[in-house]
């Protein structure tokens, strides 16, 4: 289980330096010129890809450790002897 919280916490800094990332890219970051505009289209494209693909990981290991909590639960309930 601190493998799991681990590799979660792991995730959600990653999430939070993206995020802060992708806020410099949208607001503060002030392109000039047409090659400027493309190059901050494409990192933000890489950067929201690359954040949905984190916050996917994260819900699939919250719903994991859910499932496992409830299969305990479960189990502590109806194979108590």
């Amino acid at each position: 289980m601190e493998n799991y919280n681990e590799n979660v916490l792991k995730l959600r800094v990653r999430e939070q330096k993206l995020k802060e990332e992708l806020e410099y890219w949208e607001t503060e970051f002030k392109p000039s010129g047409n090659m400027g505009k493309w190059g901050r289209q494409t990192r933000l494209d890489k950067l929201k890809t690359e954040l949905a693909d984190i916050q996917k990981d994260i819900q699939f290991h919250d719903s994991v450790y859910l499932s496992n909590e409830i299969y305990k639960q479960w189990k502590d309930e109806n194979l108590t002897n």
